[in-house]
């Protein structure tokens, strides 16, 4: 409230002062020059005290006595334990959407029409490793290869000289699942393990 007052009486004072100084000079040209600079000092006046209250440092300081130290490190403790459920609920449903996405992946490959995915997470305290998928189990659980005779080779146009691969046996299969499930999730091949049911 003090504060407030002043600023008041500062910007009085400087108003009548220009008044005074404005009916001293008789030349309309000087006029115009004292209002810009009456203008400036009434400017200065009211932002000094803003300027001022915005470069103090805030003086509220939190002391914490012997009694509450304790109570203070339960607080602590009970925040941790919180982060850390929430951390493995959040990993849980990421994991459950991955599994989910890596399956339909899998299908992708001629030949798969079931798959099923378990995702497997990098453990590590580090905010860098947290979410960093470690390893891809696929298990391929129904085929159509074994109801389908192997393809011959097909040559396209004369001079082209293309073939057409197909998958022909359990193991090309296989490999064409982990490739196509590691390059679409930026994995490395090793890291995506495939197996038939």
């Amino acid at each position: 409230m003090e504060t407030i007052f002043l600023l008041v009486r500062n910007v009085v004072f400087v108003i009548l002062i220009a008044v005074l100084i404005e009916m001293l000079l008789p030349s309309r040209e000087t006029r115009k020059f004292v209002e810009v600079v009456v203008g400036l000092f009434v400017m200065i006046t009211i932002l000094n005290p803003i300027v001022s209250f915005i470069q103090q440092e805030p003086s509220i300081e939190l002391e914490v006595a012997e009694g509450n130290e304790e109570q203070l490190q339960q607080i602590l403790d009970q925040g941790q334990g919180l982060q850390q459920v929430q951390a493995a609920q959040a990993e849980s449903y990421y994991g459950d959407h991955l599994e989910e996405q890596f399956a339909v992946f899998a299908c992708m490959v001629p030949g798969v029409e079931k798959a099923e995915t378990r995702v497997q997470f990098a453990t590590g305290s580090s905010q860098d490793e947290v979410g960093v998928i470690e390893r891809i189990d696929v298990l391929i659980k129904e085929t159509s290869l074994t109801a389908v005779d192997p393809v011959e080779e097909v040559t396209i146009g004369a001079e082209s000289g293309e073939v057409i691969e197909r998958v022909e046996t359990e193991q090309d299969m296989l490999a064409q699942v982990q490739k196509t499930v590691a390059s679409l999730c930026g994995l490395e091949p090793d890291a995506v393990v495939v197996t038939l049911e």
